[in-house]
C-alpha cells in the first residue's frame, strides 16, 4: 500500500478485494452521515446509488449527463455545474444548506465512463471543488492515466491543492486494465492539504469505515495480486509497456478503417492521415468540445474530458452519429457480439450500434489481429448474406424456430427497424437529461426501508407511471441506475423498458440483464413486465 501511495502520489492507499463496488462503499461509508448532502454525477455506478444514498441515508442532488446518438456515456451537463445553478438545485431540497459556504459533504463522479469519456479533474474541482468537503472520483474504468503522457493531466492525484480545495479519494479497478486479478480494487486518499480542518478524515475514522467490508477470510492471491500491480507500476518498464499499448490500439484503428467497408473506429475523421507518433504524443487529437463533431457529444465544453485512447469503440452501421439520426440499413452491436462470443472473443460491452474493447499491456499483437480478422469475417459474411444457421449456430440452435432461414442480415436489418421505430437512442438522452431530478418523492434510503418492510407491490409496466420506485431500474452493463430509489417512473423510463422487454420478445437469444425490472411469461406466452414501487397509502 505505501508503494502505491507513492506511485500514484496519493497520501494513503487501502487494498481492497471485493471490486470498486466495496471500495465506492467504504468511502461512502467514512464520510457520510443521514441527512447530508451528495452532488451526485447521475452516470454513477449503482455501487455509490447503494452506499452513498441508500445505505447512508445521504440526500442527493443530482447532475444530469449526456449520451450522444451511440448510446455512449458522455460527461455530466456543464450547464448544471455552475455556482448559481448548483446552489439553485441545492434550494429544492435543502434551502438552508443551500447558503452554505460548501453545502456538500461528497461530490461522486465517474472520473471516467465505462465507454472512455475521461474528465479532466482540474476541471472539475474548478467548477466544484470550493462546495464540497472530499470529492470521491470513481475511476474504475482508468487509474493508469498518470502512465500514459497524454492522459497524465486529467488525473485527480496530480492536481496542486491548498487549504481550501476538497479532499481527495479516488477509486480504482486494477482488474480492468492494470495488474490486479478480477474484484481487486483500491482506494487512494490524498486529504493531506485540508488536515487540522474539521472536515478531515483522519485515518482512525477512515479505517473504521474499511473494517466494515473486508473480510477476515483473505483471499491471499488477490491480495498478492495487488501488491504485484503495485510493483509492477513503480517499475521503469511500465510507462513503456503503456506506450507501447497505446500505440497498438492506434495502429488496430487504422487498420480497421482501411481494411472495413462497414466498421469504423471512434475517431477524429482525419485520423488515418495523422501519423502515430503525432496520435500518441498529442493529446488535443482525443480531446472533445463543441467545435468538434466526431464524438457526437453535443453539451462537451473544451476541457472539460478526453476521449480514453486506450478503450477502442466500434461504430456499426445504422446510426449517423454526427446528425444524430438513423440511417436507412443497420448492424445492432448485439448482432456482432453474439458473432464475436461465437468465435471466443468477448467485447467489453456492446450498445446499440457500438461495441468496447479495453487494451492492457497484457494484449498481444497477435489477440488484436485476432479481432479484427473477426469483424472482417463478420462483414464478409453480412455481405454475401449467408444464412444464420451457419454464422450464429450456438444461437440458431437454441432458437431455431424464431430464426428458421433468416439470414445475417435479414436479422441485422429486422432488429435496426426495431430499435429506428422506438427512436431508441433518443430515448437514451432523454433518460438522463429528465427535467427536475431533484424533485424526487422520497430519498433513496426511505424508499429502501419501505421496500425492506414489505410496503411495496409489483404492478405492470403500463401502470407504472407516476408511482415511486421501490428499487432502482437498470439495464447491465453499464450499472446506472435510470430510476433510482424514491424517484417516480416517467413516461420516458416506461417507454425504455417497454424497448427493452419487446426486444427480448422479438429477438430471443439477444437479453440484456435488467435488474429492478421483473420479466415473467404470461398465460398466453407473452412476455410480463413488472416493476416494484412503493404502496399508495
Amino acid at each position: 500500500e505505501k508503494k502505491a501511495a507513492k506511485t500514484y502520489h496519493a497520501d494513503k492507499v487501502y487494498f481492497c478485494t471485493n471490486g470498486t463496488t466495496s471500495a465506492n462503499s467504504i468511502c461512502a461509508s467514512a464520510l457520510l452521515s443521514e441527512g447530508d448532502l451528495v452532488l451526485f454525477d447521475r452516470n454513477n455506478h449503482k455501487s455509490l446509488y447503494n452506499s452513498a444514498l441508500v445505505m447512508s441515508g445521504a440526500k442527493p442532488v443530482y447532475i444530469p449527463t449526456d449520451r450522444n446518438a451511440l448510446g455512449l456515456i458522455g460527461e455530466m451537463d456543464p450547464a448544471f455545474l455552475t455556482e448559481d445553478k448548483i446552489r439553485a438545485e441545492v434550494a429544492k431540497i435543502d434551502p438552508a444548506k443551500a447558503k452554505a459556504k460548501r453545502p456538500f459533504r461528497l461530490a461522486i463522479v465517474q472520473a471516467e465512463t465505462y465507454d472512455g469519456v475521461f474528465y479532466d479533474a482540474q476541471w472539475i474541482i474548478d467548477r466544484i471543488g470550493k462546495l464540497c468537503d472530499y470529492v470521491l472520483f470513481d475511476c474504475a474504468w482508468g487509474g493508469f492515466e498518470e502512465f500514459v503522457p497524454i492522459m497524465r493531466h486529467l488525473s485527480p492525484l496530480l492536481l496542486n491543492l491548498s487549504p481550501d480545495d476538497p479532499g481527495i479519494l479516488v477509486t480504482q479497478s486494477l482488474h480492468k486494465q492494470q495488474a490486479g486479478m478480477a474484484q481487486a480494487s483500491q482506494i487512494l486518499k490524498k486529504d493531506a492539504h485540508i488536515k487540522g480542518q474539521k472536515r478531515y478524515v483522519d485515518h482512525k475514522h477512515f479505517n473504521h469505515a474499511y473494517l466494515k467490508f473486508v473480510t477476515s477470510s483473505y483471499a491471499y492471491p488477490l491480495y498478492a495480486s495487488l501488491t504485484v500491480n503495485s510493483y509492477v507500476t513503480a517499475g521503469a518498464g511500465n510507462k513503456k509497456w503503456w506506450d507501447q499499448t497505446l500505440r497498438m490500439g492506434i495502429e488496430w484503428r487504422k487498420k480497421l478503417l482501411k481494411k472495413s467497408k462497414l466498421f469504423k473506429p471512434l475517431v477524429p475523421d482525419n485520423f488515418a492521415e495523422i501519423s502515430t507518433d503525432e496520435l500518441a504524443t498529442n493529446a488535443e487529437y482525443w480531446e472533445m468540445g463543441q467545435s468538434t463533431d466526431w464524438h457526437g457529444f453535443r453539451k462537451m465544453v473544451p476541457g472539460e474530458a478526453m476521449i480514453d485512447p486506450l478503450k477502442i469503440t466500434v461504430k456499426t452501421p445504422g446510426i449517423d452519429v454526427k446528425n444524430e439520426k438513423y440511417e436507412k440499413t443497420g448492424i445492432p452491436g448485439a448482432v456482432v457480439a453474439e458473432y464475436l462470443m461465437e468465435n471466443h472473443i468477448i467485447r467489453a460491452k456492446n450498445d446499440l450500434n457500438s461495441l468496447l474493447f479495453l487494451l492492457t499491456p497484457g494484449d498481444s499483437q497477435a489477440e488484436l489481429d485476432t479481432l479484427l480478422e473477426a469483424f472482417l469475417s463478420f462483414e464478409k459474411h453480412y455481405l454475401e448474406d449467408d444464412l444464420m444457421k451457419d454464422v450464429l449456430p450456438v444461437l440458431y440452435n437454441e432458437y431455431p424456430k424464431r430464426y428458421q432461414g433468416y439470414t445475417l442480415k435479414q436479422l441485422c436489418q429486422e432488429m435496426h427497424e426495431y430499435y429506428q421505430e422506438n427512436n431508441t437512442f433518443v430515448l437514451q438522452q432523454k433518460l438522463f437529461s429528465k427535467s427536475g431530478m431533484q424533485d424526487y418523492q422520497m430519498t433513496p434510503a426511505t424508499a429502501d426501508q419501505l421496500f425492506k418492510k414489505d410496503q411495496n407491490e409489483l404492478v405492470n409496466l403500463e401502470n407504472v407511471v407516476g408511482r415511486i420506485a421501490a428499487e432502482g431500474a437498470l439495464p447491465y452493463p453499464p450499472g446506472v441506475f435510470i430510476v433510482a430509489p424514491g424517484e417516480k417512473w416517467g413516461v420516458v423510463d416506461q417507454k425504455y423498458f417497454e424497448v427493452l422487454a419487446h426486444a427480448i420478445e422479438k429477438f430471443p437469444g439477444f437479453v440484456p440483464e435488467i435488474q429492478g425490472v421483473y420479466l415473467s411469461e404470461n398465460n398466453n406466452g407473452s412476455l410480463c413486465v413488472q416493476a416494484e414501487v412503493i404502496k399508495n397509502k
